[in-house]
């Protein structure tokens, strides 16, 4: 039996929070098993803006980041990377690069979802809210095609937005994901998205749940010191 303590479910108000705790959790061994699931309670801080933007002076006033966002983007990674690369490589992901492609072609699936949320009196139709970006052609067949390691294939492969009420949650799914590296700029740029979908939408931000189905570090080593420097050095 699993003791009560352990568990892969990290609940927290702010981004910056619940990664710190997933951070800790994954470190000191606290997930029965090699996936991790988020909870974010409040991860907007405000949809009152007239322009979109991916500018950190513009994300940072609409995403709560948390206390931890300025010493992770600080932090130095072994190969020379730093956070506040991270941060900002995985929302250049979701909304420019390979995770926006699979979003947005050959149908735009995030504007389709706020046109129907925009319709109202959706009732369970859950069905029209779930966008893919792991796609059959290329991602699926170039996977199986006895290169398992085949690059260019994303990490995210599912967004889904439920309207409760006057507010929209965002559940997101990763078949895999750095929880060292990338993970702090996938919630970011996860909130982001929410952010803009609540403004098109005039829905009120809700939760965001992330689930990470294969939870890894890109370097142990730094993941320890990173926990350091967000815990403030504490690492018990």
């Amino acid at each position: 039996m699993v003791p009560s303590e352990i568990t892969p479910y990290i609940s927290a108000p702010d981004v910056g929070a619940a990664y710190t705790a997933l951070l800790k959790s994954r470190l000191h061994g606290l997930f029965p098993h090699d996936y991790h699931v988020v909870h974010i309670s409040e991860p907007v801080s405000s949809t009152d803006y007239t322009d979109f933007s991916l500018e950190r002076t513009n994300w940072a006033e609409i995403v709560n980041a948390g206390e931890a966002l300025s010493r992770f983007e600080n932090f130095e990674f072994t190969d020379g990377s730093t956070g506040r690369y991270w941060v900002q490589d995985r929302i250049e992901e979701l909304f420019k690069g390979l995770y926006a492609s699979r979003l947005t072609e050959p149908r735009n699936q995030p504007q389709l979802i706020a046109d129907r949320l925009k319709q109202g009196n959706h009732g369970q139709t859950t069905n029209a809210l779930v966008a893919q970006s792991f796609q059959l052609e290329p991602d699926l067949e170039k996977a199986t095609d006895g290169k398992p390691l085949e690059p260019n294939i994303p990490c995210l492969t599912q967004l889904q937005f439920k309207p409760r009420r006057n507010r929209l949650h965002l559940y997101a799914t990763f078949r895999s994901q750095y929880v060292d590296t990338k993970c702090y700029g996938n919630l970011i740029s996860l909130a982001l998205l929410h952010a803009e979908m609540c403004r098109q939408t005039e829905y009120e931000p809700g939760y965001i749940l992330e689930t990470a189905n294969n939870s890894i570090f890109r370097n142990d080593g730094d993941a320890r010191r990173l926990y350091s420097v967000l815990s403030d050095g504490q690492t018990s």
